[in-house]
């Protein structure tokens, strides 16, 4: 027995104390987050208070607090500092720390007591989208103008970052393409000078974008092609429901990329659909157009993954409203000349769409027959001028009769 003790008896008493010692860093563990009666911590900084449309540009730092608490109960991770900053101004300012403690603990010293810090306004700009293309396309081909949709976003950040920002960034790969790359990449944000912008703490960003990611195409076409954006034109045939009137052919996109031989891009300079039928349409639709339909100068084609579309935006129809007696003045009369007798009031006839006309009133239109140059005598059949509200449409030309004669001195009566 005595044997089996004394074998190997230098790594049994290792052993030994070695599961005391582990046994102790367990058990130190398991109260590392209580408060002792005096201690000296560095804790985190947090802000309170912060109205949303203002964000720190300063980076805040941990503070170095000392403490006695009579709580045994009590935890270090309940204890925090706080820089309230509900009053904060824009610019540079000293803010007061407090610091946040469980019940039956006192703060002996803080270290900083203060902190300057420097709040920024938070605005919006739209900035346009910059594509950085990266890598090269297989032999033999090349990279064509990049289109990006949309070509701006709207950014949200400091306005003393966005006063720098003239752009924002997306970065597209065509290591070994052989054909055109559509893909969808977030944007970033980059200084003048090309460099990340970061706010306070480098693992967050102070600028947003809406939206955050852009569509990017980039044609990638035999090197003995060219390529060439061209605007589209549409046409309609056939007419609306009754009532109804087509306002507007919107081709989406507005232009597309094509690719063929340089001599067959020259004097190419728009694409023609359609036309689309819009017959008996009561409200708008959307026509998919098939790029194989739609003719193209020999050996030119659109770039892979184009789509094409028309918009038809088709509204109420004008309807007409009649304005009784309204009033005609006669301008521009010789000085020694007076009106015979009164322009009677006129019937006329307007036009426009129905949420325009419904609230037309004869207050609203002004006629008036010009009389420059005209001696004193009868007038027939003259032209009268008018001035209508927007979107409203003189359907009848009237037309006047009076009679200019010399001014009576009355003195002389």
């Amino acid at each position: 027995m005595i044997e089996m003790f004394r074998r190997n008896l230098g790594v049994k008493v290792v052993s030994f104390l070695f599961a005391i010692l582990f046994w102790l860093f367990v058990l130190n563990q398991g109260t590392s987050d209580k408060l002792v009666r005096e201690q000296t911590l560095t804790i985190p900084l947090v802000a309170s208070g912060l109205n949303p449309n203002m964000v720190v540009m300063t980076q805040l730092p941990s503070v170095l607090v000392r403490f006695q608490s009579i709580n045994p109960s009590g935890n270090i991770k309940d204890i925090y500092a706080v820089v309230d900053l509900s009053s904060g101004m824009p610019g540079e300012n000293t803010y007061s720390i407090k610091i946040n403690t469980p019940p039956g603990t006192n703060v002996l010293d803080r270290q900083p007591a203060s902190i300057k810090l420097t709040l920024d306004t938070v605005e919006e700009k739209m900035v346009p989208v910059q594509a950085v293309i990266s890598g090269s396309p297989a032999n033999g081909y090349q990279v064509g103008s990049l289109i990006i949709k949309p070509s701006a976003v709207n950014v949200r950040g400091p306005s003393s970052t966005l006063d720098d920002l003239d752009k924002v960034i997306v970065e597209v790969s065509v290591t070994g393409a052989n054909e055109t790359i559509q893909v969808s990449r977030p944007v970033s944000f980059r200084d003048k000078e090309g460099k990340p912008i970061f706010g306070p703490d480098p693992t967050l960003s102070i600028l947003s974008a809406y939206p955050s990611s852009v569509d990017a195409i980039a044609p990638v076409i035999a090197k003995d092609l060219a390529s060439k954006m061209v605007p589209l034109r549409v046409t309609s045939k056939g007419v609306p429901a009754p009532g109804m009137e087509l306002r507007s052919l919107v081709p989406s996109p507005a232009s597309a990329q094509v690719q063929g031989p340089l001599e067959a891009l020259k004097g190419f300079d728009f694409v023609n659909l359609g036309p689309v039928d819009i017959s008996n349409l009561t409200e708008n639709k959307t026509f998919q157009i098939p790029i194989e339909q739609v003719s193209l100068p020999s050996g030119v084609s659109f770039l892979n993954g184009t789509t094409l579309s028309v918009i038809a935006q088709i509204g109420p129809g004008p309807i007409q409203k009649n304005l009784s007696k309204v009033p005609i003045q006669i301008r521009n009369i010789g000085k020694d000349l007076e009106i015979d007798q009164p322009i009677p009031p006129v019937d006329i006839v307007l036009e426009g769409l129905s949420d325009v006309m419904k609230n037309v009133i004869a207050e609203q239109i002004q006629l008036w027959v010009d009389a420059t140059g005209q001696e004193a005598g009868n007038y027939t059949n003259v032209k009268v001028y008018w001035q209508l509200p927007p979107g409203v449409t003189m359907i009848t030309t009237p037309q006047v009769n009076y009679s200019l004669k010399a001014q009576v001195d009355k003195g002389a009566e």
